[in-house]
């Protein structure tokens, strides 16, 4: 899934702000998210911003 709101040379250097692993695009229950694999949590994606808070993130069971 590729998510088109985020702009792409940003998108490349987004990491996980709590294990800096790679994040991965997904579509949450709200709408995008960047998954972060290792700590399984979801940050959420507002009008193109990815939320990078640790706070605000949504655990996921993946």
């Amino acid at each position: 899934m590729t998510n088109e709101t985020i702009e792409p040379w940003l998108r490349e250097i987004l990491r996980c702000p709590r294990c800096k692993g790679v994040l991965t695009d997904a579509q949450g229950p709200s709408g995008p998210e960047l998954l972060c694999p290792s700590c399984r949590l979801a940050y959420p994606v507002e009008d193109g911003v990815p939320v990078l808070l640790v706070d605000l993130a949504r655990p996921t069971s993946d």
